[in-house]
């Protein structure tokens, strides 16, 4: 008895060169983006920030945007600039986190945070 569905040829199993090669890309630019921010969390590990004045405070003083911080960290490590500020971005969206907050200030803090970086997220 014939299994019941569409048929399975050769060409269906085989994969194309094309499809390797995307793959093989695929996965070339993800270990590109790991590199990025492996270099980005080791820049701003000693980093705070300012969300009122909208500025990452770097350990030797510094007072950068994320443009900025993302040019300096460019500078350092020749990686692609637009994959360095993505980067800063979510660093400040989801791994900086400021201490000594009590719950309303960290709120206020997360909001201020949001609306810094709404711009970069937006969808082109």
């Amino acid at each position: 008895m014939m299994p019941k569905g569409k048929p399975t040829t050769l060409r269906n199993k085989q994969r194309t060169a094309a499809q390797d090669a995307i793959d093989e890309d695929l996965e070339d630019l993800l270990h590109r983006s790991e590199q990025v921010l492996f270099e980005v969390l080791d820049a701003l590990e000693h980093a705070s920030v300012d969300p009122l004045e909208r500025k990452i405070l770097w350990a030797d003083g510094a007072h950068l945007s994320i443009e900025e911080s993302a040019r300096r960290i460019h500078a350092q490590s020749g990686m692609p600039l637009d994959c360095i500020q993505s980067h800063v971005v979510g660093w400040l969206e989801m791994t900086y986190e400021p201490r000594g907050l009590d719950e309303q200030q960290m709120e206020e803090f997360e909001l201020l945070i949001e609306q810094w970086i709404a711009p970069y997220e937006e969808v082109p």
